[in-house]
């Protein structure tokens, strides 16, 4: 019998369709919540003597949107000189709030209802382009 390795998984797992990986990630998440947490012995005078563990490799994965973003860059591309050096809050084509600072942009944003509006800071229209 041959031996499966974790990166022929994931190279699997990659080529699937993003409905499909959606639907592998909601799966795992559930099993994960039914598991029970494992504990250890404290040494650091916990009072019921045990402690959670950190283990990265049964955290749940963490979700990601599948949106697509095209209206949110077409508003970017549009508006990126009147709100340039901004922190903007955009659902669709439609501004939720703007601002100097970010965590007040998305707090302004979730308190209109759009917790998950796309926050980015606005780069002039003429702003090269650059990767670090």
């Amino acid at each position: 019998m041959s031996e499966v390795t974790f990166e022929q998984v994931l190279s699997e797992v990659q080529s699937l369709p993003p409905e499909a990986q959606a639907k592998l990630r909601d799966i795992l998440n559930a099993a994960e919540r039914t598991q029970p947490e494992k504990t250890v012995a404290a040494t650091n005078g916990a009072t019921n003597g045990t402690a959670k563990i950190h283990d990265p490799v049964r955290e749940p994965a963490r979700a990601f949107s599948l949106r697509d973003l095209t209206a949110e860059r077409q508003w970017l591309k549009e508006n990126c000189d009147e709100y340039a050096g901004q922190w903007v809050a955009l659902k669709g084509n439609q501004l939720i709030s703007h601002g100097m600072d970010a965590k007040e942009v998305h707090a302004a944003a979730k308190a209109a209802g759009h917790p998950d509006a796309l926050l980015e800071q606005v780069e002039p229209c003429d702003a090269l382009s650059f990767i670090f």
